[in-house]
């Protein structure tokens, strides 16, 4: 009899197998559903493996998005996806790239590659002041785990490369580039910089409520040209150190 019930687990778990590789992608996503403001476009494959033409939310769009599910990952109960999007050597265009895996612990991303143009993502961000910039962000993440209400732990970091920045008196200033290390701050993800660039830029951008807020100070150095000091007056009135508060 012990026989057969072995014979009857294996089968079973050979029928579950073969409905996740053939269940299609295009189903399982309108079953699931997504957020308003994410437009994904035509999906093809299936769960196991497939793809689709775009990912768009606002004015930011991931071209080809493909994904891969790793077999083996189900025996250990964690389905574990290789996930990838857009193309590394287009540097005008956003790409992405990641392992993502969902056990009984919630979702867990480790590897994770994220890189986009800073003149895209500009308009998405409620800045003191009209600014404009361009470069390239990029973010790496070694370890997320899901968490309440976002994260339990995040490690990684943000780099703003080729950092480029046009205040309000229209001079563009070389920055070079601005580090940030990336931490998981009362269950929330942040983004935290240390000061040590050329704005002496120290802020924490996390985000409290469903909504990014970003606190900290800002003293650019004594090199940078006479215009960046002339526009800090958008900003404020600085304290006894020369630093001023940004807060928004």
């Amino acid at each position: 009899m012990a026989k057969y019930w072995k014979l009857t687990l294996v089968a079973v778990l050979a029928y579950l197998l073969f409905m996740i590789y053939m269940l299609p992608a295009a189903w399982l996503l309108h079953w699931v559903g997504l957020p308003a403001a994410v437009q994904v476009g035509p999906v093809q494959g299936t769960l196991w493996q497939g793809s689709a033409s775009v990912v768009q939310y606002q004015n930011l769009q991931l071209q080809q998005l493909r994904w891969r599910l790793n077999g083996w990952s189900l025996l250990r109960l964690k389905p574990q996806f290789n996930v990838t999007a857009g193309s590394i050597g287009e540097r005008d265009l956003p790409y992405a790239t990641a392992n993502i895996a969902y056990g009984f612990a919630g979702l867990n991303m480790q590897q994770a590659l994220l890189r986009l143009p800073v003149n895209q993502l500009l308009p998405m961000l409620k800045l003191p002041l009209p600014v404009a910039a361009t470069g390239e962000l990029m973010v790496e993440v070694q370890d997320f785990q899901q968490g309440q209400p976002w994260c339990s732990s995040l490690a990684g970091n943000a780099s703003w490369l080729d950092a480029r920045l046009q205040p309000p008196t229209g001079t563009w200033l070389e920055l070079n580039s601005i580090v940030a290390e990336l931490r998981c701050v009362q269950g929330g993800p942040a983004v935290v910089t240390d000061g040590n660039n050329s704005l002496g830029l120290a802020v924490t951008a996390a985000v409290e409520n469903n909504r990014l807020t970003v606190n900290g100070t800002l003293k650019p150095d004594a090199t940078l040209p006479q215009e960046v000091h002339q526009a800090m007056k958008f900003v404020g009135r600085p304290d006894a150190d020369g630093r001023y508060t940004i807060k928004f």
